[in-house]
């Protein structure tokens, strides 16, 4: 059963929106009327799917949910936002926006927002592992630079060295060239 928790900032489509959390597939947990403790409740709580719904997502909703961000799937029901309020919405970390509620299309709406977190969560996965890679890259370099300099290796030679000091340690390329560069820090 999905555990949803509901922010009724627009009681305009509250009564339509409330019959359709009625659903045996849903468990709708206590209901907050305003932004302000959202982090809060959303960690005591543990939702799977939050839902706001608001006429214009106000300043305080945006931090909350940029403080949370990529902790749970959050789908805004909202009425007319321009570009910039979009942009705003979805930088915070709103996975789905939904122009008006329709009730015939909650399901579709709901499976979409969840989607889009698991493309959004991937998306930052691969991009932390590209920028480790990238910084392993430019530490494993400085190193090989070190060890070219300080034992007049050849580049392939320096970079031997570090693969084979990363392998009878048992440990990353880049964390052995972490090593090498604080030794010789350490020994100036």
């Amino acid at each position: 059963m999905l555990r949803i928790l509901l922010v009724n900032e627009s009681p305009k489509s509250s009564k339509a929106l409330g019959q359709a959390l009625q659903d045996d597939a849903y468990t709708l947990l206590p209901e907050l009327n305003s932004a302000s403790c959202l982090w809060q409740e959303a960690k005591k709580s543990q939702p799977d799917l939050i839902l706001i719904n608001t006429c214009v997502p106000s300043q305080t909703l945006l931090e909350q949910l940029q403080a949370m961000r990529g902790a749970v799937p959050v789908l805004m029901l909202v009425e007319g936002l321009n570009q910039v309020q979009i942009q705003a919405s979805l930088q915070a970390g709103v996975s789905h926006l939904i122009d008006c509620f329709a009730a015939e299309k909650w399901a579709g709406a709901v499976m979409m927002a969840f989607a889009q977190f698991e493309q959004s969560k991937a998306l930052q996965q691969r991009i932390s592992l590209l920028e480790q890679q990238l910084a392993d890259r430019k530490v494993i370099d400085q190193a090989k630079g070190l060890l070219m300099d300080k034992r007049r290796l050849s580049e392939g030679e320096a970079y031997e060295t570090l693969r084979r000091q990363a392998m009878k340690q048992g440990m990353k390329l880049g964390d052995v060239a972490r090593q090498v560069l604080a030794m010789a820090d350490l020994l100036g």
